[in-house]
């Protein structure tokens, strides 16, 4: 039968817990004898602490407030991440220790399996051998006798003592001993298990005790003595387990603790009533009885091992007392929880006394299959073990059959030792004339890839001087032609500046040398802004402001600065999409664009019209923005030239040659890479076609 374990541990950790709770909150919240205020007080408290060395032990107290419940995890696995952040392993395997505690009580061996294995790869990580990992392996021994798997837990428990007894570990020592005795126990030699508790009681005494161990290790061997018939000794283990509860239970009162001492005395008088029965004592164990009924209900989990040895013994004292309707009602409850065949025997006597035969033997049917059952998965399990060592054994047979042939290996290479060595020699020989052979190839190869290095770097030579030279061409072009294009206008500014000083100067041909200077002075002011775009480009210093801003303005404001460079018999137009078009641009980056285009265009057009206009495209997600003159159009071999840098369609106008390329910068900038392009299809002059995105949901009728 299982017996549930207390995930109080180590009597040192828990009291050096306290002190430091002592520490970081007032008294008065230890003081509360409600463990449900205790909990509200230490989640309010928990956010305050800052430290990791603050926050773990008020997350161990949460956690052990909330014994046995999912939050308990919750709590740990918190401790676990906060312990981590400051490498306390210590507090890592304490928490550890107690989630596999936790997954021990629910009976889930895979879980707890996995956090044993998890503690053993870090203390083998660290080469540690700490009280956890022992605790731990323990209680997978103790989960393995529970389903009476004694063979595989016979097994882990003679490893957990050599480990214990090879690191001279004490309390590896303790535990081994008393999953012995549970062994003991479960295959009912209890006398055996009684000297074997009784080790583990006198090893917790030399480490200085241990309570919640020393409570269980008593409670297990009071067990295993009342099956021995051992009355005086067992009445003396009862007395020293009460003084024990009593003790715990003033510590609670006085220290807040949280043993569940109400569990500890319902199995206590339990105990007293089956000694009673068993001594015939009706008188006290009905006093026993009813003392054990007054702690009814204080299970640690659902289906403690307390509550079935309440429902057992009641079965037993009111079949003792002849009051067989309990007795069968308290062993039926029992049943519910659990057939095992020393539950179905009691109740087959009881039934028997009433002379219920045919139901007395379908219970010993039950006994029988189950017995049955439990020899054919020993049996099995044996069968298992003996392949396993059949494995083993065949495995050390071939290891030595491999040994013996590699010894007949061995004899044939002497054999062989002497004509390798005469073929070694032969081969050293070759083995020489062909790496001065290979050396000697590998110098021509290598004087002939330098050579045809040589003859690349040559040609790289003559390209990057062909490059230079071409660049220094077009340096000494471009500071020809900016030499002209400036003193050009620089010139008509003088020379008109000087004729409106002029006494004979009328006020008509004031205003026409007015016009002339303004349009110079705006040419010159483009020349420059030109050179200074192109700085900006080079060096990366050419911003862009995205904003959303209307189509319709932006080519408006650039149609208006254009005008008056228009010649006369000349139209200039503006078509726009009939829907409003808002797109995300930088204003005057685009208007520049625009004022670049329609300038070509004017600059090129002497009769005839130039039309600003922009569409929506198909996808409603781009507009086409056009700039189309009469023009002289661009010529075919200079069409795929255009936008690069100082190209002129014609070299005999005015003008730097940076203006498509500024407009090209500025494109790929505000729309990517190929967005703008010349429209080679219209030949009545020259068409630049410009695609910008926009938003779908911007475009609305106007």
């Amino acid at each position: 039968m299982k017996r549930q374990h207390l995930s109080f541990t180590y009597h040192v950790r828990i009291w050096a817990l306290m002190i430091r709770l002592l520490l970081l909150f007032p008294l008065s919240a230890l003081a509360i004898n409600s463990h449900m205020a205790e909990i509200d007080s230490l989640k309010a408290i928990l956010p305050e602490q800052s430290e990791p060395q603050e926050k773990i032990p008020v997350l161990y107290r949460l956690s052990l407030l909330h014994e046995q419940k999912p939050e308990q995890i919750e709590y740990l696995k918190r401790s676990i991440k906060e312990a981590e952040k400051i490498d306390s392993v210590q507090a890592v395997y304490t928490a550890l220790s107690d989630i596999a505690t936790y997954y021990y009580n629910l009976d889930k061996s895979d879980s707890l399996a996995y956090w044993m294995h998890t503690i053993d790869s870090i203390a083998r990580e660290r080469n540690e051998y700490p009280d956890a990992l022992f605790r731990a392996r323990a209680l997978y021994c103790q989960d393995l006798l529970w389903h009476r798997n004694y063979e595989e837990a016979l097994n882990n428990t003679h490893n957990l003592y050599q480990l214990a007894i090879n690191t001279k570990q004490s309390y590896g020592l303790l535990r081994s001993s008393e999953c012995l005795g549970q062994i003991y126990q479960a295959i009912r030699r209890d006398s055996d298990a009684v000297i074997a508790f009784q080790d583990g009681l006198d090893r917790l005494k030399q480490q200085g005790g241990d309570n919640d161990t020393e409570l269980r290790l008593i409670a297990y061997q009071i067990e295993s003595s009342l099956r021995t018939d051992s009355y005086k000794k067992t009445l003396e283990m009862l007395a020293d387990y009460k003084l024990l509860i009593d003790k715990l239970d003033g510590l609670n009162k006085t220290q807040n603790g949280l043993f569940p001492v109400n569990r500890e005395y319902w199995l206590l008088y339990c105990f007293y009533t089956d000694l009673y029965l068993k001594e015939n004592e009706l008188d006290k164990a009905r006093e026993s009885i009813e003392m054990a009924s007054r702690f009814e209900g204080s299970e640690f989990v659902e289906g403690d091992y307390a509550g079935k040895v309440y429902l057992a013994v009641k079965s037993h004292y009111y079949a003792r007392t002849g009051n067989f309707t309990l007795a069968l009602h308290y062993i039926d409850k029992l049943l519910e929880k659990q057939r095992l065949p020393e539950d179905l025997q009691l109740k087959a006597d009881i039934l028997k006394k009433q002379g219920k035969e045919n139901e007395v033997l379908k219970l010993y049917e039950e006994i029988s299959a189950y017995n049955d059952k439990s020899n054919n998965e020993m049996f099995l399990r044996q069968v298992n073990q003996l392949r396993t060592l059949h494995d083993i054994n065949f495995d050390i047979m071939q290891k030595d059959q491999m040994k013996n042939n590699q010894k007949q290996i061995i004899q044939k290479q002497n054999q062989l030792l002497f004509f390798l060595s005469v073929i070694i020699i032969l081969l050293i020989t070759l083995y020489i004339l062909y790496i001065y052979s290979s050396r000697t190839q590998r110098l021509k190869n290598y004087l002939q890839q330098e050579k045809e290095a040589l003859l690349k770097s040559k040609e790289k030579l003559i390209l990057e001087t062909i490059r230079a030279d071409e660049a220094n061409r077009l340096q000494s072009s471009f500071i020809a032609d900016m030499s002209h294009e400036i003193r050009t206008p620089l010139n008509a500014i003088v020379g008109f500046s000087e004729l409106l000083t002029e006494k004979g100067t009328t006020p008509e041909e004031k205003r026409e040398y007015s016009g002339i200077i303004q349009n110079n002075t705006d040419l010159m002011l483009t020349l420059i802004n030109d050179v200074l775009n192109l700085s900006m480009m080079k060096t990366g210093d050419m911003s862009f402001n995205l904003q959303k801003v209307l189509l319709k303005d932006c080519c408006r404001k650039a149609l208006n600065s254009i005008r008056q460079h228009v010649r006369e018999g000349v139209v200039l137009t503006f078509s726009p999409a009939s829907e409003q078009v808002i797109i995300n641009t930088d204003t005057i980056r685009l208007q520049q664009l625009l004022t670049n285009l329609l300038t070509n265009a004017a600059k090129f057009t002497e009769k005839g019209e130039i039309n600003l206009a922009y569409t929506l495209e198909a996808d409603k997600k781009h507009v086409r923005i056009t700039v189309t003159d009469t023009g002289t159009g661009i010529p075919k071999e200079k069409q795929e030239e255009i936008f690069k840098r100082f190209e002129k369609s014609d070299n005999y106008q005015s003008g730097t040659g940076l203006g498509l390329h500024i407009c090209s910068y500025i494109a790929e900038h505000l729309s990517g890479p190929d967005s703008i392009f010349l429209d080679t299809s219209y030949t009545a002059g020259a068409r630049f076609v410009f695609i910008h995105p926009c938003e779908s949901d911007n475009a609305v009728n106007g």
